[in-house]
């Protein structure tokens, strides 16, 4: 068939315009996967794994589900995005049709006089009744009388009955098995329950004994199918090896240890390091066997925490392997540049009191809802960091002031109880104050905001943040200068605590290698000329390459500052700014191979660790005193694949953020986070609401991941240097950068 005037394949046809431009190989020996089809691009002759459907995203350079060809004509590349876009949409119609036609189940049925379907006969149950094609094989209850189907009318009424009925049953699994209630938002979750409903009547649910062995086998090659396929781009990209310690339910020191590239991130493996995380030479050694394992040949970094024992470490094991870098985690490095600024008396102040605000407005169910009434969003901003939750919280607290003061002079609040409270007292005169609160909030959004920015920069995925860190970090103390209108004594304090972490910490040959070597730097007429930028490109160019390269790829320099070659044509004077970097040099850089391939692993890294952070919780919820029978093999198993799940999730939804999400946010912060639970506050009201959370602590079963991740590890940043020693109209007003 035809769609889009592209032609689409049928099965058992070799009718896919991938053929027309790349032919089947086998591949000898162990090598071949079974079952797999390898095709060989005609313009690369990279071979691809996976059949056609790779084999388009190879020509198109989705860099989705394999690496893009560096060869392909412009016309082919353009044509492969066309069929990928027309495929995508074509299978979007059928399912929003399936949807449609689907209606509630096996609940539904048509009119028929037919019997039992046989091999002769025409259906008896509608494709509208009908979820998946197992009905076809099952027994379907006749009318005595008549000997026909029992036809059972689906009133919109019936169906909402239905669906109660089944939501009761699910919500029962839940209660009786301690399970958070966030799981019902899980895609895992979501995909289970139409994977029933597709099924149709009488489902044999998997056995515990199924679970862990044949189904558990299954996961674990799903898995490794995507784990091996990021796994295949790591010699031609060069990796980060991530590292981040915590601490589980236990008390055992462990490190996670994950691999990134620009394709995604891997999780390796979890190490007990109890015996050794304040030991540098111990650290060493186990950061220097992962090293091993991975193979030192593509490992241009190292990212840790910041702590005196891991920046030792990580000396270490510079001095040892002479081709890679030891860097901190930018992330770290920021929140503890905002812990520092967030310790300013200004800033304190504002922050208790808004901390304050938002301990009552959370504490009392009530208030709460007469807060979202007044201002229609909710107040908390829940980050993936501490200091980043309290400077966006904030900042919506600043957006939402005067919803919030109408509420606290409206007649519901002066008709209620806490309007007489000295809470309640305290709290209104804390939001109605124009001299000294809400002044020293717009004083931390100046400070603040900027920074909060680059975190945002480094903790998201959607481009690999290496290209940007350098730049970002000069623009957000110009921005900072510009929030207090150029006056050095107002911006000096902020601009000596940035300066000290990035003087002393976080700063690395390979920002300012991944500096020079960015186009959107380098051809701006304000690019920074400091001596500190060449002189880290070429120390990265002496570390990470041979003799022989470093001399090609400085030869090549020329070419790309003075814009000769194919950085002259029109195509790419035109794109550098749109296009992220990596994929700009790939396309442009080919009459400089060296310095196209030194380009794009540098520009390709990442800046920060906090994909393990994310995912202190995984070790916990595997073993747990009620796992604890499993054997290592499985729980090992169940480990890697909730793990690399997880890290793939959250690539891809990182990837598909539009302009106006936020990667710093997260859907919900644990009961007890600071800005949420306040000792000091009970509520004799009922609440309508009740988490398992709560529940769990009283049954004695597991609680939330959520609540765990903050109980497990300190909430005060380490730093190496102490352990030695929504609206946007009220920014613009303020001129915020």
């Amino acid at each position: 068939m035809s769609f889009f005037g592209l032609k689409m394949a049928s099965k058992g046809a070799r009718n896919d315009p991938a053929w027309d431009h790349s032919e089947e190989v086998q591949v000898p020996g162990e090598g071949a996967k079974k079952g797999y089809k390898y095709l060989k691009c005609n313009y690369c002759s990279k071979v691809i794994k996976g059949g056609v459907k790779r084999m388009k995203e190879h020509l198109a350079g989705s860099r989705k589900d394999a690496a893009p060809c560096v060869n392909v004509p412009d016309i082919v590349k353009e044509e492969m995005k066309q069929y990928l876009k027309a495929y995508q949409d074509q299978k979007f119609t059928k399912q929003l049709n399936f949807e449609e036609n689907v209606g509630c189940g096996s609940y539904h049925m048509s009119n028929s006089n037919n019997n039992v379907m046989g091999a002769n006969s025409s259906p008896s149950v509608s494709t509208k009744g009908v979820r998946g094609p197992i009905d076809h094989y099952m027994e379907i209850p006749l009318d005595d009388d008549q000997g026909t189907v029992a036809v059972e009318k689906m009133t919109p009424a019936k169906a909402k009955e239905h669906r109660n009925r089944v939501c009761l049953d699910i919500g029962r699994c839940f209660y009786e098995n301690g399970m958070p209630f966030n799981i019902a938002s899980s895609p895992a979750f979501v995909n289970m329950v139409r994977s029933i409903g597709n099924y149709g009547r009488d489902l044999k649910p998997p056995s515990a004994h199924e679970l862990g062995t044949w189904i558990l086998k299954e996961e674990v090659k799903t898995t490794t199918t995507f784990v091996d396929d990021i796994k295949a781009t790591w010699k031609q990209t060069g990796v980060s090896l991530l590292s981040d310690g915590w601490s589980d339910i236990r008390n055992r020191s462990l490190i996670n240890f994950l691999v990134n590239n620009q394709y995604g991130t891997v999780f390796l493996k979890t190490v007990d390091a109890s015996d050794c995380i304040k030991n540098a030479q111990k650290l060493f050694e186990l950061l220097d066997g992962v090293i091993e394992e991975i193979g030192e040949d593509i490992v241009i970094q190292v990212i840790t925490d910041n702590a005196s024992a891991y920046k030792a470490a990580g000396t270490l094991l510079m001095e040892k392997r002479k081709h890679l870098y030891w860097t901190p985690c930018a992330a770290h490095c920021i929140d503890l540049m905002l812990e520092k600024i967030g310790g300013l008396p200004q800033n304190k102040n504002a922050l208790l009191k808004a901390k304050k605000v938002s301990n009552f407005i959370h504490n009392h169910q009530w208030v709460l809802s007469l807060a979202r009434k007044f201002a229609k969003k909710d107040l908390l901003r829940p980050a993936a960091t501490r200091f980043a939750t309290a400077f966006l919280t904030l900042q919506s607290m600043y957006e939402l002031k005067q919803p919030l003061q109408q509420m606290f002079v409206s007649t519901e609040w002066s008709n209620c109880a806490w309007a007489k409270k000295s809470d309640g007292i305290a709290v209104k005169k804390i939001v109605m104050d124009e001299v000294y609160f809400w002044p020293s909030v717009v004083y931390s959004m100046k400070t603040t905001k900027p920074l909060v920015h680059v975190l945002r920069l480094v903790d998201g995925e959607k481009e690999p943040a290496m290209a940007y860190i350098y730049g970002a970090m000069d623009e957000c103390k110009e921005k900072i200068a510009k929030n207090f209108d150029g006056d050095v004594g107002s911006y000096k304090e902020i601009w000596d605590i940035i300066d000290e972490k990035w003087e002393n910490q976080m700063h690395r040959d390979l920002h300012a290698a991944a500096y020079f070597l960015n186009p959107r730097y380098r051809w701006s007429p304000d690019v920074s000329r400091h001596p500190e930028i060449k002189m880290g490109l070429y120390r990265c160019m002496e570390r990470l390459l041979d003799q022989e390269t470093n001399e090609k790829v400085d030869s090549q320099l020329d070419e790309f500052k003075y814009k000769r070659g194919l950085f002259g044509y029109n195509a790419a004077l035109t794109s550098y700014l749109k296009r992220p970097p990596v994929e700009w040099w790939d396309n442009f850089g080919e009459s400089v191979p060296e310095l196209m391939m030194f380009a794009t692993k540098i520009l390709g890294l990442t800046c920060s660790a906090s994909a393990c952070e994310r995912n202190w919780s995984t070790f916990n919820q595997v073993h747990t005193k009620r796992r604890n029978r499993l054997t290592t093999s499985k729980m090992n198993s169940l480990v890697y694949i909730m793990y690399n799940k997880k890290l793939k999730r959250k690539f891809v939804s990182k990837k598909k953020l539009g302009e106006d999400d936020d990667p710093l946010i997260v859907e919900e912060l644990p009961s007890d986070d600071e800005w949420l639970a306040d000792p000091s506050i009970e509520d004799d009201e009922n609440s309508e609401e009740v988490g398992m959370d709560e529940v769990a602590t009283e049954v004695g079963t597991s609680a939330s991941s959520s609540s765990k991740r903050r109980k497990g590890v300190q909430l005060n940043l380490v730093d190496e240097d102490d352990e030695l020693d929504g609206q946007t109209e009220d920014d613009d007003d303020l001129g915020l950068c």
